[in-house]
């Protein structure tokens, strides 16, 4: 089926991409406002008011949008323009990025003419950043509007990740650090070692599946009344919801036995799920050490935890390295979110969530440029990445702290100025 859908013409091929992408837009409408926390039942799925019926129009991508412009005066002058754009600009993009995918765009230069040898591969990868798109699209608007991320969003999203990893060729995408036109896997660009398909590479799989249902559940960390009370809370919070703890264990254990299986079947694609595990603990535990040392440091919360849950998501599509330049490179793209915020709502504050996406973006658009580059960094550091990263967070905890007591000493001495003056 893919061998025939390949063989037509570019042109028929992107005209399908549009047209699969106007729907999987729509699906990302939806998915904002009724995923969200606080949902919001407005669009042409949700019945109309009687003085304002639905009609068939309504349920046509774009049009549809302007046409439910007559309801501004329910929901706000503009309501509709957000979602008129994701339907419009969406598949737009989408189109344009299958086009770049196909050609060669996301291999180096001199291996571009290798696009047309690697398509099955190329379209796997494709399909891959295709569902990740539209994941983020779904968490970014979402965090924009409440600053959170639902598990709505990055559980299922996990889940897809790891299932993608573990049955469609070219799923973690192209390295060709080597010459080879290979699939990215968690030791590129060096050989895949043959130990990690032994009993260690199930251990590995195990702990990180077993970390991230951990994760999951509802943990909170009192101290205010002592270690023992904590504890007793802690454990008492992560039960409260029986069917809450029950859905993820269930989903925890039926992940673990789904892994178990490819391992011992050693299926072919079991390194690349291996990697796209490696991808999830690398990218969700980066940013969860930088939100506990973060939070300790400021006394405050730095990220929230759906910040870490949608890294590990990401994590599970691009692999572990390509999460790493994707965290370090958020920070910049948070410069021009937070100055183009600011100007369009005059808010300042702005969640972390939609940098991390903008980043994700960044990479994989420009991938053979920044692979090129960091493949010779990771080839020759080696494991030495490891130590690097935590002494990074060490680093920026204490940089943190410091910053905190100097902030507590200027505003102590304002405060005391001002006590003065009166």
């Amino acid at each position: 089926m893919l061998n025939s859908f390949i063989s037509l013409d570019m042109s028929v091929r992107m005209l399908c991409v549009l047209l699969v992408s106007l729907v999987a837009a729509r699906f990302a409408n939806w998915g904002i406002y009724s995923w969200a926390h606080f949902s919001r039942r407005l669009g042409p799925w949700t019945a109309g008011m009687p003085a304002s019926p639905r009609t068939w129009a309504d349920h046509i991508p774009v049009y549809g949008w302007w046409l439910l412009r007559r309801e501004a005066s329910l929901h706000g002058v503009t309501y509709w323009l957000r979602p008129l754009l994701i339907e419009l600009m969406l598949p737009l993009a989408m189109v344009w990025y299958y086009r770049f995918v196909m050609v060669g765009g996301t291999l180096p230069a001199p291996y571009s003419v290798l696009a047309k040898a690697i398509q099955p591969d190329l379209h796997g990868q494709f399909l891959g950043h295709f569902i990740l798109i539209v994941l983020m699209t779904i968490a970014t608007f979402i965090d924009f509007d409440e600053q959170s991320i639902p598990d709505y969003v990055t559980v299922p999203g996990t889940i897809l990740g790891l299932s993608g990893a573990a049955l469609v060729p070219g799923w973690m995408g192209v390295d060709c650090f080597t010459g080879l036109p290979l699939e990215m896997q968690a030791l590129s660009p060096e050989p895949w070692q043959a130990w990690l398909n032994a009993n260690w590479g199930l251990y590995f799989a195990i702990a990180i599946i077993a970390m991230w249902t951990f994760a999951l559940l509802d943990r909170r960390l009192i101290l205010r009344r002592g270690w023992a009370k904590a504890i007793q809370y802690f454990f008492a919070g992560m039960f409260r919801h029986p069917w809450l703890w029950k859905a993820i264990v269930v989903i925890g254990v039926l992940l673990g036995l789904s892994i178990f299986l490819v391992w011992q079947w050693q299926l072919v694609r079991w390194q690349y799920l291996l990697s796209s595990l490696f991808g999830l603990a690398c990218a969700g535990g980066i940013t969860w050490a930088v939100r506990i040392v973060a939070s300790a440091a400021l006394r405050a919360q730095a990220l929230g935890f759906g910040d870490v849950t949608l890294m590990a998501m990401i994590g599970t599509f691009v692999g572990w390295q390509a999460s790493l330049l994707i965290f370090f490179m958020a920070p910049l793209m948070a410069v021009v979110i937070v100055v183009l915020q600011y100007l369009i709502t005059r808010e300042k504050a702005a969640p972390y969530g939609p940098y991390l996406c903008a980043a994700t973006m960044a990479v994989l658009v420009k991938w053979e440029g920044i692979w090129s580059w960091a493949a010779g960094v990771f080839s020759t550091l080696g494991s030495v990445v490891l130590v690097i990263l935590v002494t990074c967070v060490v680093v920026m905890g204490a940089l943190l702290w410091m910053w905190r007591l100097i902030r507590d000493v200027i505003w102590s001495a304002r405060k005391k100025s001002s006590d003065g003056q009166r």
